[in-house]
């Protein structure tokens, strides 16, 4: 049944109401039952919502107090012609939440439905719970330019933290290699430390005035330095005689460094002014460069670049690599025992009879001792023996430095600063770099020239000498310096 039809033909003269006792002041848990007038009940729900107001404006002070336009409740019955005049809490009441929820009671009749805050229901004494909050707007792409910045403290609050990336472990073989050349870079910087040292305490001279021959065999894959060992004590001050001899030639085509010890007796053509002569004249006439210039016109290869190594820096060499380990003879012991004591322990600031041989056998000879063997000349076949003895102490030393780093940096700080180059202090470096690696990686060879055979001795003015065959031995250096060069 409708219930505006229902109440149609209802007096509004008495109506019936159930008022609780303890609005009357009584004190029963029943109610009583009072026919009171509609004017009475109207009069009574006015003052009831009155004082309700009352209240709820003392609690908010800022809100805005309604007209009486708002009071009197008149929505959803009175299209039938039925209206109570209930009054209702003010709008602002049940409008704070949108303004879709204003409409609760239209013009057709719907359940109740206006979401109000403590509203007290006439017919059933009770009131409605406050209605929860409103959820927040959801952050999609339409709440990006509300102007609120709700959906952005939104996403602050509720991203997700970034995963915490955990480091990644080497693996082992890029740890061992880092290590690896960290050391190695660390070895080259101390190594190349040292090696300029000692360059920059060598006695760097220029090159005196050169007469090349136009015909001597020359080639960018050999470097022909010339070793030139004096009896000079002081380098500087005296340049002394040519004790020894000994040709350089680093061969890059077949990886070979070739010892050649050029005989210092053999009978030369030195020059125009000078004549003939024994080639270690040439440098007791004019230096280095006289010697090398004869060693061109009569042998035939290009000689560009010198070390003058004094007694001093011969012993330093052996010092550095720790001695070298030689067998002698009973009389090449002897003769050892006299140079030492006649002028080597003088030379070396020591005492005549130090550091003398018992007589033959195995030894590991130090400095001064090395350099004694290497100056006997009248033990065997003089001066051809004696050639070969300074080739296998050199020879011994220079593989024993390269087996101890540490002997090449006692070579660089104590050698060096006793002998005198003309090669220039960048090429000194280079050679110093490069020395390690051609000891190890070249192979090492050994000659004399005049070769066995080209040769004959004979005496010339008065003077034991040795005539050679120059065009043969062109060809020995040829075969042997140059090999593989000119295929």
């Amino acid at each position: 049944m409708d219930l505006r039809n229902r109440y149609q033909d209802r007096s509004d003269d008495q109506e019936t109401q159930y008022i609780p006792i303890q609005e009357t002041g009584k004190r029963s848990d029943q109610y009583d039952t009072q026919k009171l007038s509609a004017e009475e009940i109207r009069r009574r729900i006015s003052q009831e919502e009155n004082a309700r107001r009352s209240r709820m404006d003392r609690r908010n002070p800022n809100k805005p107090v309604n007209t009486p336009n708002n009071n009197s409740y008149n929505g959803g019955y009175n299209n039938s012609g039925y209206n109570r005049g209930y009054s209702v809490p003010p709008q602002s009441d049940y409008t704070e939440y949108g303004s879709n929820n204003r409409g609760a009671y239209n013009s057709s009749y719907q359940p109740y439905q206006q979401r109000n805050t403590g509203y007290r229901n006439p017919q059933q004494g009770q009131s409605y719970p406050p209605p929860p909050p409103p959820p927040p707007p959801r952050n999609n792409n339409n709440s990006r330019n509300n102007n609120s910045g709700y959906g952005q403290k939104q996403r602050q609050q509720y991203s997700k933290p970034k995963p915490r990336q955990r480091s990644k472990q080497k693996p082992l073989w890029q740890t061992v290699l880092r290590a690896i050349l960290v050391l190695i870079i660390a070895v080259f910087l101390i190594y190349s430390a040292i090696a300029l040292i000692g360059i920059f305490r060598t006695n760097i001279v220029a090159s005196a005035e050169r007469n090349h021959t136009d015909d001597a065999l020359n080639s960018s894959s050999v470097d022909n330095i010339l070793v030139i060992g004096t009896d000079s004590r002081d380098i500087e001050t005296d340049s002394g005689r040519s004790d020894s001899i000994i040709l350089l030639s680093i061969n890059s085509k077949n990886n070979t460094i070739y010892m050649t010890s050029f005989l210092r007796d053999v009978y030369v053509y030195i020059n125009d002014t000078y004549g003939n002569g024994k080639l270690n004249s040439a440098y007791a006439y004019g230096g280095p460069e006289l010697l090398m210039d004869t060693i061109e016109s009569n042998y035939g290869i290009r000689i560009d670049d010198y070390v003058l190594v004094s007694f001093a820096a011969c012993a330093a060499v052996i010092d550095s690599v720790g001695g070298v380990e030689i067998t002698l003879s009973d009389d090449e012991a002897n003769a050892l025992n006299e140079i030492l004591i006649s002028e080597v322990n003088e030379l070396m600031g020591d005492k005549r009879n130090d550091d003398l041989l018992d007589g033959g056998g195995t030894y590991n000879l130090s400095g001064k001792q090395a350099l004694s063997y290497s100056r006997i000349r009248y033990v065997g076949n003089a001066d051809f023996e004696r050639t070969s003895r300074q080739r296998e102490v050199l020879s011994i030393a220079m593989k024993k430095a390269c087996k101890n780093p540490v002997s090449i940096c006692g070579i660089f700080l104590n050698a060096l600063p006793e002998i005198s180059t003309n090669i220039h202090g960048l090429s000194l470096y280079g050679y110093s770099l490069k020395a390690p690696f051609l000891i190890m990686g070249y192979d090492i060879s050994q000659q004399q020239i005049p070769a066995d055979g080209t040769f004959y001795p004979d005496n010339i003015n008065g003077e034991d000498v040795l005539v050679a065959d120059f065009t043969e031995n062109n060809n020995t250096l040829i075969e042997t310096v140059y090999n593989g060069v000119f295929d």
